[in-house]
């Protein structure tokens, strides 16, 4: 009888345990409630998911753990569902004990359960825990929105075809592209959408695909919505099983014309350069980034005989001169790995076997982004300039050799022995000693007179030839003039070494000559000087020598005299002066005045020139003839040039702006660093390079003139300009006018002194003017004394005059004082 007042679940769990743990072996929740919605039965896994234990459960309903709208909800649905006996689905997101939400699906069913006479209806919740499910769903969804965006939104279009070639599907961006729709390109109808023209080649390569396999690469132009045509690039690659049988085709479909177009005008421009190339007087190349030649233009070709294909790459090299092969190839490579401008000059063979001389100039290229791309370059045929350089410098080797040597007897002259023994002097043997031999011939002159310049000629010629057998190879052997002759012999150990060769050619000189059927007997009388090495320059030896002839002259033919000190004071003289001054000097002693120059046609002083004086205690000034000579022999011209520069530069830099400063440069001082002295001393002293002028004479254009060129065009770079001083007395070629562009011409005083008398000073000052205005040149006139000297060099045109009559040369302070009275007086 007490079984019949438990209900029957109440006798299904207390009759058989077994239920409970089978269903808390199920991992999803499950719920049993009864008609009053009373909790009466809940698994291990609907306790965890509520977080409560099931004796805590058992008994309660929804309103004990649930707000009090929630659980009538539910209340309400599991009425329905007991009361009609339909099954109920619910997707729900429910918040879990452990706090995390999760996506559930709950399934409620009602349960009718009979057992002694007794029936009850129970409900039955069983929840599925489908939040994994669920996110990898919206996961997937994401993924299809996002691959359906890209397609979208991508500038290539998509297609897949099966293994037959039928297309299958096409993107969304076909018809925006082309017009047409989709279903009018799949299956194998794509001849409407494909250019014509290339309809044949897309088939074909479509076909060898479909056949072999291999991936498909075509262009091709699509009709385009517009109504034209469009370059597109299709590529298709076969997807295959594990039998290698194709499964199906993915393609690619992209807009390609502005590339195709791009690479059109680059064809038409690269075409465009070929014609203008092929036409130019110059050799054209060009080469890839990695020094490879890519084309050469068409003078090329028909100058080395070349092909195209021939020149390509490094053949090019192949028409170089093997000697010059290694040089230009070193030049390249050198220009490649720095990306540099390339200039280098070879020889080229032409295709008739001659050899051109080519300059050839390159620049590297590149890119908008900065990539390298190559070089361009031209190559300029310039055998003919080369051939007239080297005739040039043959003609300044003659001249220069001309210059240094006697032209009757082929002997080296004064300036030759000079360098001669300038080039040798640090070689000679220490404790040793240098000899000079001077040679006058006796009754030359008779000779000369009584057979004839030219038989005196031979003469001179035939005593040159017996000179040359006496001495030795090192000796110097020189003609200065005349029938003087001078030997120079170094490393001698004693002074009887010199006076034996004083004695050999007296003997070898004085042996008869045969002279138009007739025998001549010359005689010889000799001045030697002998000195350790650095103790005399080689001026002061032969000065020594020289004394020492004039007084062998009294001996007569075949006397030599050796020179001893004392003979002569006036080269202690001389000496005396050299330590004078190398002291004045030291210790600025020396002082320097300033000559005005005026412009001849507005009145204005100009320019003033620096003069260098040395007031000396008891002597009064000494005469810068005197001692500049004596400067330039003792090595002191450049420290002096410099000291007068930097002083003049000095207080010109106190002047008025518009007045410059005209400094003397001596010949001298032109060495390599005449340039950079100059610039150093403008920045030390603050005075602005354009009021400075520089005055140089004409022998300084003579000797070694290429070299003095280059350092006169690094003076005016910095701005100075160059002034001839004492034109028309020294160098009498003037070509040098066209080599270089000189700033003024400066005339001689010594073509004005003799004015207004002097017809041929007349007529050479009027042809300097003329050549200055035609050449664009200053012309200033020196010397100016004479008011009618004045009223002629105005006449004939010349800019600037300088002399007493305007100003004497004056020190700095008195200097400033005539500016500005000069100033006033010219004043408006």
């Amino acid at each position: 009888m007490e079984n019949t007042q438990l209900s029957v679940w109440e006798q299904l769990t207390q009759f058989d345990n077994a239920l409970e743990v089978i269903f808390d072996a199920v991992p999803q929740p499950i719920i049993v409630k009864d008609e009053h919605s009373r909790f009466r039965f809940l698994n291990r896994a609907a306790c965890a998911l509520l977080g409560r234990a099931r004796s805590d459960l058992i008994g309660r309903t929804d309103h004990d753990i649930l707000p009090a709208a929630e659980a009538d909800r539910i209340r309400a649905m599991d009425q329905q569902i007991l009361e009609t006996g339909e099954e109920f689905s619910l997707d729900e997101e429910i918040t879990a004990a452990d706090g995390t939400v999760k996506s559930v699906v709950t399934q409620k069913r009602r349960v009718e359960l009979a057992s002694g006479g007794l029936k009850e209806r129970l409900l039955v919740a069983t929840i599925l825990d489908v939040t994994a499910c669920r996110r990898a769903e919206a996961e997937l969804r994401a993924s299809e929105e996002r691959y359906r965006s890209l397609i979208e939104l991508h500038p290539q279009v998509p297609w897949t075809a099966n293994r037959s070639g039928e297309i299958l599907e096409v993107g969304p961006r076909w018809k925006e592209i082309t017009g047409f729709e989709v279903s009018d390109v799949l299956g194998t109808k794509r001849a409407k959408a494909v250019h014509a023209d290339d309809l044949e080649t897309v088939e074909r390569l479509w076909s060898r695909s479909l056949s072999t396999g291999d991936p498909l690469d075509v262009e091709f132009r699509l009709a385009t919505a517009g109504g034209g045509h469009r370059w597109f690039r299709s590529r298709a690659a076969a997807r295959t099983a594990e039998d290698d049988a194709i499964v199906r085709w993915f393609g690619i479909l992209e807009d390609v014309d502005d590339r195709r177009r791009a690479l059109e005008s680059v064809k038409e421009s690269e075409a465009r350069f070929r014609a203008i190339a092929d036409d130019a007087p110059v050799m054209i190349w060009v080469t890839d980034e990695s020094g490879a030649a890519t084309y050469h233009s068409r003078l090329w070709l028909e100058t080395t005989g070349q092909t195209a294909e021939r020149s390509q790459g490094l053949g090019w090299a192949d028409a170089v001169h093997p000697d010059n092969r290694q040089e230009v190839e070193a030049g390249f490579d050198a220009a490649m790995r720095d990306r540099k401008p390339v200039r280098v000059e070879y020889r080229l063979r032409r295709a008739d076997g001659s050899w051109a001389w080519v300059i050839d100039l390159g620049q590297p290229r590149f890119s908008t982004d900065g990539r390298f791309l190559g070089y361009v370059g031209i190559a300029l045929d310039i055998t003919d300039r080369r051939k007239a350089e080297q005739e040039r410098l043959l003609a300044q080797k003659q001249i220069h050799h001309m210059a240094r040597h006697d032209a009757l007897t082929g002997l080296p002259n004064w300036q030759s022995l000079r360098e001669e023994f300038e080039r040798i002097s640090d070689n000679i043997v220490p404790d040793t000693k240098i000899a000079i031999v001077c040679l006058d011939l006796e009754g030359f002159k008779a000779v000369n007179n009584a057979y004839g310049r030219a038989s005196g000629d031979l003469l001179l010629r035939r005593v040159a030839d017996r000179l040359r057998s006496c001495v030795k190879q090192s000796d110097i052997l020189c003609r200065l003039g005349g029938d003087d002759f001078v030997v120079l012999r170094t490393g001698i150990k004693s002074n009887d070494e010199a006076r034996n060769l004083a004695q050999q050619l007296i003997d070898v000189v004085e042996v008869p000559y045969e002279l138009a059927g007739s025998h001549v007997d010359l005689g010889v009388i000799v001045g030697l000087a002998a000195a350790p090495k650095g103790d005399q320059s080689i001026d002061e030896l032969i000065q020594a020598a020289n004394i020492a002839l004039d007084q062998a002259k009294a001996g007569g033919r075949g006397t030599y005299i050796e020179y001893e000190p004392g003979m002569d004071t006036h080269l202690q003289a001389k000496h005396e002066m050299k330590v004078l001054l190398r002291q004045a000097l030291a210790n600025n002693a020396l002082e320097v005045h300033y000559q005005p120059l005026v412009n001849l046609h507005t009145g204005r002083l100009t320019t003033c020139e620096a003069l260098v004086r040395w007031p000396q205690p008891g002597r009064g000034q000494i005469s810068p003839a005197e001692f500049i000579p004596v400067a330039e022999e003792a090595g002191l011209i450049g420290p002096l040039g410099e000291w007068v520069l930097r002083r003049a530069c000095t207080e010109a830099a106190k002047w008025p702006l518009d007045i410059s400063v005209a400094v003397n440069l001596s010949p001298v001082q032109f060495d390599r660093r005449l340039a950079a002295t100059v610039c150093d001393i403008l920045k030390e002293t603050g005075l602005n390079a354009s009021r400075l002028e520089l005055e140089i004479t004409e022998s300084v254009l003579l000797d070694e003139c290429d070299r003095n060129f280059q350092i006169l065009k690094e003076i005016r770079q910095l701005g100075v300009k160059v002034a001839v001083d004492d034109f028309g007395t020294g160098y009498s070629s003037l070509s040098y006018l066209r080599s270089f562009r000189f700033d003024k011409i400066k005339i001689d005083r010594s073509f004005v002194s003799d004015l207004p008398a002097g017809k041929e000073s007349l007529a050479i000052l009027r042809a300097v003017a003329g050549i200055g205005r035609t050449l664009g040149i200053t012309t200033t006139v020196e010397g100016v004394e004479a008011p009618d000297q004045l009223e002629i060099i105005k006449a004939e045109g010349f800019d600037e005059a300088q002399g007493y009559l305007f100003s004497r040369p004056l020190p700095a302070a008195q200097l400033l004082e005539l500016m500005q009275s000069w100033r006033d007086k010219c004043s408006p």
